[in-house]
């Protein structure tokens, strides 16, 4: 196959009326207004029930990717976990039943740490709640929580709020106390970022970390000063909910309260996958010192993770979905060559999350990443956009071995293939499908920085033009969408930054070379992408995709 089909993900660019919080119609967007204007479009939901998660609940990266590859609606761990929850079934997995049998016996410490909000894209605190209640009616008396504030998916001052739930929980059920506070910027990171792992790390396990407080309001509202401050010196980390620095809880004596300590049981209570990846890594990984920073020996502590977080951890209370037959592998055994391209803060989710979360490539599928910048994203807006453009663009119009050659060449680039296929197009030739994720519209929109977003949009929208072009100049399609909205709200209802992802619809139109001969449903959801892609490219589409094709009339194309 010479003529390649993309679908193009712009992450974070929702749908939302023109306003003065909208960054997406604030931007010169003359590509996308072209695209809107010319091919068939339609609008999907991207949120809520449509993408497997609570009703009213806003979308995510990873969710979005998963529904796309998938073509079904993917119910997401939180609901799951509610299900398991709801039916004792979560409390009767053997680890933990295991590690609370240790901490009584042997008198250790029940350690929670996880991301306490409740937007539910990272973790929810209801099911800390949960889990508290659980160790209470076990007689776990001595429980540690190490509170991540979130300040991204949540307002960027709304840690207090959901403080005052938690402590209210734990006094309701008479045990725990929050042993440390500290931002996801530290205790989430997924870009290697190893030194910020390191200061969370040594936090939980030392006890050390850059501040120390008698209460855990008094971290967060410490921050908080500390913040005004920071914004005029003018700073590039204020320490907002996201950016707390770690914190210890100290005693009268100014001793740790809660130090994660040898023969403790450790439970992240986050359920998604990229950002509990790290840190789970210096807990449990023998060779961690090789690649990650000097955690010195193995840590002896009971972990557990809520999910599994990487292929390899084997420590998770809830197990992984099978699905069969997602789009990945429904080409690979077509024998089409694929090709998935992002800049690293994306480039999970167009490989693993867009295969159903499995990490190693399927035969005829190459992947690409490029690097992305280490400075906060609101100071370079267009982040690695041109760099990922040059590159795709490169295997658009040079070829599969041409594209190769460039990514393990380059110094931004990194390059893995997975089998390869002896049917597949000629490396002369472009792949025949290309997954392209710009990262811009999401990352810069969780910084809350409106005239910053406005211009990653318009980033974004310059870079789609010449990808889009170059695919429809080889006789190409291109379906343009989105994982779930973002910079289409930069203002909250009080006035405030707004950081968090919207309920907002996305966009998705159909380039081709002939407009007139698609015509799209009027609204579908993103598990309708996998089998439009299907239909586009004569594949039949199999029964355990149970969405539906976006397309409702076509011509020259049988099914």
């Amino acid at each position: 196959m010479s003529k390649p089909l993309m679908l193009l993900i712009r992450d974070g660019w929702g749908l939302a009326p023109a306003g003065p919080a909208n960054a997406v119609t604030a931007a010169n967007t003359p590509n996308m207004d072209a695209l809107l204007q010319k091919y068939p479009n339609c609008t999907l939901d991207a949120s809520g029930q449509a993408v497997g998660v609570r009703p009213g609940s806003q979308g995510s990266s990873e969710v979005g990717h998963l529904n796309m590859g998938a073509g079904r609606i993917v119910e997401q761990e939180i609901v799951r976990i509610d299900r398991l929850i709801a039916s004792g079934e979560l409390f009767a997995s053997a680890r933990l039943v295991e590690a609370v049998r240790r901490c009584k016996e042997h008198g250790k410490k029940f350690h929670l740490m996880g991301l306490v909000q409740d937007q539910g894209v990272h973790a929810t605190d209801e099911h800390f709640f949960a889990m508290l209640k659980f160790l209470a009616n076990q007689g776990v008396r001595d429980v540690c929580v190490h509170f991540f504030s979130d300040g991204r998916d949540t307002p960027p001052k709304s840690a207090i709020t959901f403080l005052d739930a938690l402590e209210a929980k734990m006094a309701k059920y008479g045990l725990g106390r929050v042993a440390s506070v500290m931002g996801r910027y530290w205790a989430m990171d997924r870009a290697e970022n190893w030194q910020r792992t390191q200061r969370a790390y040594e936090l939980l396990t030392t006890g050390q970390g850059e501040y120390k407080s008698h209460s855990a309001r008094d971290a967060i509202e410490k921050a908080y000063q500390r913040a005004a401050d920071q914004k005029a010196a003018g700073d590039d980390i204020i320490e907002t909910d996201e950016f707390i620095m770690p914190t210890a809880i100290v005693d009268a004596a100014g001793e740790p309260v809660g130090k994660i300590a040898p023969g403790d049981a450790v439970l992240h209570m986050n359920y998604r996958q990229d950002r509990a990846l790290q840190l789970t890594k210096a807990f449990v990984e023998e060779n961690f010192n090789d690649y990650g920073f000097d955690r010195g020996p193995l840590p002896d502590v009971f972990y557990m993770g809520l999910t599994r977080y990487y292929d390899e951890f084997e420590f998770e209370l809830v197990p992984p979905m099978n699905m069969a037959n997602l789009l990945g592998a429904v080409l690979s055994r077509a024998g089409l060559r694929q090709l998935r391209i992002a800049e690293f803060q994306k480039y999970k989710h167009v490989t693993s999350f867009f295969n159903g979360k499995m990490l190693e490539p399927y035969a005829g599928e190459d992947r690409i990443e490029l690097e992305s910048i280490t400075i906060p994203e609101d100071q370079k807006p267009a982040m690695s956009a041109y760099e990922v453009t040059d590159m795709v663009l490169q295997a658009i119009t040079g070829g599969v071995g041409e594209a190769r050659q460039q990514a393990k060449a380059g110094e931004m680039s990194n390059l893995t293939l997975g089998a390869d296929l002896p049917s597949a197009c000629p490396l002369s030739e472009t792949y025949d499908v290309i997954v392209l994720n710009f990262a811009n519209c999401d990352m810069v929109g969780h910084t809350g920085v409106f005239d910053a977003a406005v211009k990653a949009v318009e980033a974004v929208d310059d870079c789609l033009g010449k990808v889009v072009q170059a695919v429809l100049d080889k006789g190409g399609e291109v379906l343009i969408t989105s994982d779930h909205g973002n910079a289409e709200q930069m203002v909250d209802a009080t006035g405030q930054p707004q950081t968090a992802h919207t309920t907002n619809p996305v966009e998705c139109v159909l380039a081709t070379d002939d407009p007139g001969r698609y015509k799209l449903i009027d609204h579908g959801k993103l598990a309708d992408i996998a089998p439009t892609m299907l239909h586009l490219l004569n594949i039949e589409i199999p029964k355990e995709m149970t969405a539906q094709s976006l397309i409702i009339n076509y011509s020259n194309r049988p099914v």
